[in-house]
């Protein structure tokens, strides 16, 4: 759950930066090839870069790295309550966003038949040298892959061949192409308006560059715009399909007679090169790897889950920096590098619980019980308990790195022993076995009102 949302954000954040590069510096320019290059590779930017392993490596010392969990305090008859607050947000938006891309996905299911169907119906027929399927109803002509679409008793005679000249572009420059990677990313951000304004933007571009090339061809451009002028009727039949009307007629007319822009317009482009270092640079920030010139190594740890006993009531505490120094687990460092039996301690891609941290945050504090010796006794700290999770997820080699006795460390063992399988880290493409270092705060309600004092 965490890695699709942290996916859908990293999107949406590079789809807003490229757009806004494009509204600000280049929609107004003529260079038309240009414009519909810069958008479909700011589409496949955003959908695809996100979803790759992007690394940068550093030289020089390298401090410990920490991944840490949000703290989770709670009581067993708080458990279901905590965790259920906790996660609703998430399960909700979630719920949100998925039938969002499933109505979606629905519709361009619907859209692709419908485009099929038509040509089944009317049958295809051959007009200048290009596949035309003319139809019955009241459609704006329109094209789709290397099909043309005309409803010719709603066209003059006259007009038919300039008509089809306009959508044998679209066939083409390989229009629908663009239209459909559009619409495919549509779908996986259904939710962001700056995804809907680009594909109708790459729409608007292919009506400039077929507008462009018709006139290429020694049509009058007087003659040209009173055509597309009358043509206004017309449905357009949905939105895989090259219509020749779909509502530009003001945009198109004053692009035809605006005049072509310079050439040093197209250095323009190069605004975008320090946008995608840092954007580049932002989606390999959680994955920075170092290198040490002086030995240094470092260790990856998780931010505790506390355990209350029965009779503890939930209180937000707060630590003074001198106790979360003791707090520190007093270990020695790990290496980078695998050690001889293949165990890494970082890796590209981190091992996850099953679920996401919520869920093993959720498993731990369901299961590991405040040992009833450690309550009489008033025994509270944290135990560090290290453990490997293997090439196939199973864990494993659980042991104590420090303990505070009295029942804790053997039940803080006990239950990571019985942790459910975890989806494997992986390096260079492989899954390798990763060790894991996990404090687990066991925690009285006595310091807990001596907290509340403070």
């Amino acid at each position: 759950m965490n890695a699709a949302l942290l996916y859908l954000i990293e999107s949406t954040v590079c789809l807003l930066v490229l757009y806004a590069i494009y509204w600000f510096f280049l929609r107004r320019d003529t260079f038309f090839q240009v414009n519909r290059f810069y958008l479909m590779a700011m589409i496949l930017f955003s959908v695809l870069v996100p979803l790759l392993p992007i690394h940068l490596t550093t030289t020089g010392p390298t401090a410990s790295i920490m991944i840490l969990l949000d703290p989770v305090l709670i009581t067993p008859a708080k458990v279901h309550q905590t965790i259920v607050e906790h996660l609703q947000w998430i399960e909700i938006a979630a719920i949100v966003y998925l039938t969002g891309a499933l109505i979606f996905l629905l519709r361009f299911g619907l859209q692709l038949f419908q485009l099929f169907r038509i040509p089944r119906h009317f049958g295809i027929k051959v007009r200048n040298g290009q596949k035309v399927v003319f139809v019955d109803r009241g459609y704006s002509p329109f094209s789709f892959f290397n099909l043309v679409f005309i409803n010719e008793r709603m066209i003059p005679s006259a007009s038919l061949s300039t008509i089809l000249e306009h959508e044998k572009i679209h066939i083409r420059q390989l229009h629908t192409v663009d239209i459909i990677l559009a619409e495919l990313a549509t779908i996986i951000q259904w939710f962001n308006p700056v995804i809907w304004l680009a594909g109708r933007e790459m729409k608007t571009i292919h009506e400039y560059l077929a507008d462009e090339g018709v006139l290429q061809t020694g049509i009058s451009r007087t003659q040209y715009q009173q055509m597309i002028l009358d043509e206004t009727m017309g449905i357009q039949v949905n939105n895989l399909a090259n219509n020749f009307n779909v509502s530009l007629l003001k945009k198109r007319i004053t692009m035809m007679t605006k005049s072509k822009s310079g050439t040093w317009a197209k250095s323009k482009m190069l605004i975008a090169l320090p946008a995608l270092v840092a954007l580049l640079f932002l989606l390999s920030a959680s994955s920075i790897t170092g290198t040490s010139d002086n030995g240094n190594n470092e260790i990856i740890q998780i931010k505790p889950a506390f355990i209350t006993p029965p009779e503890a009531m939930p209180v937000t505490a707060t630590m003074t920096p001198q106790e979360k120094a003791k707090e520190k687990p007093e270990v020695k460092s790990i290496p980078v590098q695998p050690d001889k039996n293949g165990i890494y301690t970082r890796v590209e891609k981190q091992p996850q619980y099953t679920g996401g941290d919520d869920a093993m945050i959720k498993f731990l504090v369901e299961n590991i019980n405040y040992p009833e010796e450690a309550k009489k006794k008033g025994i509270q700290g944290t135990v560090f308990v290290t453990f490997i999770v293997q090439a196939n997820g199973a864990v494993t080699n659980v042991k104590i790195l420090r303990g505070i006795g009295s029942g804790c460390d053997e039940e803080s063992v006990r239950v990571v022993k019985i942790m459910p399988n975890w989806i494997p880290g992986m390096e260079k493409g492989k899954n390798v076995a990763v060790q894991f270092n996990l404090p687990i705060k066991f925690k009285l309600d006595a310091d807990k009102k001596k907290e509340q004092v403070k």
